[in-house]
């Protein structure tokens, strides 16, 4: 699986009162930057929503100009971001809905009653998931990515600018491990900027770090909702190890971290 295939989306969040298509933004940072892939990737992931809150997600869509297969090179004329044709929706939570203020990825067909989304090659474009969640749970995404394209030899160059309308369906490949939490407002604060812990990738491992030194109780899920462990984090631990390849197999869990009367709610990847 080629990694240009993973270059569509980087994806920041915010909070928003309007239910019209509100207009998207780009992340600067990773736009800037020399990557090409999904900001933030599966490790990071989605940021959590909150019943009857608006939710706002900003898609920073960065798309490379061409890559080399041995001979030929592969010129990118657009991508193509839709919900699989078994996929209602892109496996939304209820009350959220994927659009763009961006006219240049409009005018795609819907599937399954959901927009298409198409964007140029060698350009950077965005969109937005937006709406208000009326549903509590745990909800895996899924997207269906197309790349479209020409060919040339290696060594000859590719249009600065892509004809987006043209090209042959080069490959598609289907995202299916974002995550959107929705939880029930009472007694959480998913968005606190003062939640007492944070949860760091360090090479293969990953830690719960208590950033204030407090006293906390974290209850393990998996993304089917079961609980797998409970532990305590004393206030002068630093940080603890939480992936134990015992009860840990690759797949997305929840966290749940209590701290004196506050709860919060976090997730975490553990790749293969």
């Amino acid at each position: 699986m080629k990694k240009y295939l993973f270059v569509i989306l980087s994806f920041s969040f915010a909070i928003s009162i309007a239910q019209t298509i509100p207009t998207c933004s780009l992340d600067s940072i990773f736009i800037q930057s020399s990557n090409f892939g999904i900001h933030p990737d599966s490790a990071t992931n989605f940021s959590s929503g909150q019943l009857n809150q608006p939710y706002l997600q900003n898609i920073t869509v960065k798309v490379p100009k061409d890559t080399i297969q041995s001979i030929i090179k592969i010129c990118f004329t657009r991508f193509v971001v839709s919900t699989p044709s078994n996929v209602v929706n892109y496996g939304l939570p209820p009350g959220l809905q994927v659009s763009s203020s961006n006219s240049i990825v409009a005018g795609n067909a819907n599937i399954n009653g959901s927009p298409s989304l198409r964007f140029p090659g060698n350009a950077n474009n965005c969109a937005s998931i937006f709406g208000v969640p009326t549903t509590v749970g745990n909800y895996l995404l899924k997207f269906q990515i197309q790349a479209y394209g020409t060919t040339v030899l290696s060594f000859q160059q590719c249009p600065s600018v892509p004809n987006y309308t043209s090209g042959l369906l080069v490959n598609t490949t289907n995202l299916n491990y974002y995550l959107i939490n929705v939880v029930n407002t009472t007694g959480i604060d998913q968005n606190s900027l003062n939640k007492p812990f944070s949860i760091i990738h360090y090479n293969q491992d990953i830690l719960i770090k208590n950033k204030f030194q407090s006293n906390l109780t974290a209850n393990l899920f998996n993304i089917e909702g079961k609980k797998l462990r409970t532990f305590k984090i004393d206030a002068q631990e630093s940080s603890v190890k939480i992936n134990d390849q015992s009860i840990l197999t690759p797949g997305i869990y929840m966290l749940k971290i209590s701290s004196q009367n506050q709860t919060w709610t976090d997730k975490f990847i553990v790749q293969p």
